[in-house]
């Protein structure tokens, strides 16, 4: 077999993006930029693998004299492959484009899981192959390193022509977001299937239960009587925009010594409306805000209406709308699903 180094190379490099792709999408803190900066460098550095790669495809297509189903299917790997670098890179140098009403980082991430199932399979079929002489010596991971390198070099490159020839990739967040919106004014987005109903204020009640002395169910004027606190925070959405907002609320410390959490909390959980919910641990999720207001306005019903969640450093599934319940629970943070399954 031509070049078998090839293979080992861009199953790590895939692995690897893959992985760093993943955390990318699960955080939003700026100490995890430098996740994000690897992600972008293992694909320049797979970009720079495809000529080896390709001559691999071809030599093999050569051979056969007729395609079967295992064929089709790793074709259908190798686009897949090709298309989820070919939307990311429009998207790292073009801007936020839209395609059928979704991001094209958003189609990149599709296409990513797509690629996931079918990788796990052609890996398994085609396992032999690392078998052979060349796919794992020392100067198949020499030749990883150099792809990388050249992943390295054709990252930087790309920036420094973004920024110098102000394309609108220059304009990105380290998470790859692009400014959106206005003040009081951004996208309204749901994540999956949470979109309920405009909430009745005559029944809602904001309930604060759990790992507490004094358990709370406030109503909407209560809540908005006490919504005095301010906080410019950056909504970052995973589909790849961001606004910077200013919010007005109260701040989940005060409702947490209102109701006296007892010394076993451990946890809040946040829960809409519909059901969607995401926990944090105590002692962060204190400095986070209760909205009812952005841009000096009540919130809206896509917004979040009556009362939504605002947790700078999180990416935007992590900011809770349509908050109907705070639970306080003696339980570690982490006991949740990474992304949210509604």
């Amino acid at each position: 077999m031509r070049y078998p180094w090839a293979n080992t190379a861009l199953l790590l490099l895939i692995a690897f993006e893959l992985l760093t792709g993943f955390a990318s999408l699960t955080n939003g803190s700026a100490s995890f930029r430098w996740v994000v900066w690897l992600h972008g460098i293992g694909g320049f550095a797979i970009i720079a693998l495809l000529p080896w790669k390709g001559a691999i495809i071809a030599s093999a297509l050569a051979r056969r004299r007729r395609l079967g189903i295992p064929d089709a299917a790793f074709i259908l790997l190798a686009v897949l492959l090709v298309a989820t670098l070919a939307t990311g890179l429009i998207w790292t140098i073009a801007g936020r484009i839209l395609a059928g009403g979704y991001s094209l980082i958003t189609i990149h991430i599709a296409l990513a899981a797509a690629t996931l199932g079918l990788l796990v399979w052609h890996v398994l079929a085609m396992r032999f192959i690392f078998g052979r002489r060349g796919a794992f010596d020392r100067r198949a991971f020499l030749r990883l390193a150099g792809s990388t390198a050249a992943g390295l070099v054709l990252w930087r490159a790309v920036g420094t022509a973004s920024a110098a020839f102000s394309l609108p990739g220059a304009r990105r967040r380290w998470t790859g977001s692009y400014p959106t919106g206005s003040i009081g004014v951004f996208p309204t987005v749901s994540w999956l299937t949470d979109y309920p109903p405009p909430i009745d204020l005559s029944g809602w009640r904001l309930v604060l239960n759990g790992e507490v002395e004094h358990p709370l169910a406030l109503t909407y004027a209560q809540i908005d009587g006490l919504s005095t606190d301010r906080l410019d925070a950056i909504l970052d959405c995973t589909g790849g925009w961001y606004s910077s907002q200013p919010w007005q609320g109260i701040y989940v410390a005060r409702l947490l010594e209102m109701a006296g959490a007892r010394k076993t909390a451990r946890s809040v959980v946040f829960e809409a409306v519909s059901g969607y919910s995401r926990q944090f641990a105590l002692p962060e999720a204190s400095h986070f805000l209760l909205a009812t207001r952005v841009g000096g306005k009540p919130l809206n019903h896509g917004h979040g209406f009556p009362v939504r969640l605002v947790a700078p450093n999180h990416r935007g599934y992590d900011w809770v709308k349509w908050i109907v319940r705070i639970r306080v629970i003696n339980a570690p943070w982490f006991l949740q699903p990474p992304l949210p399954l509604q």
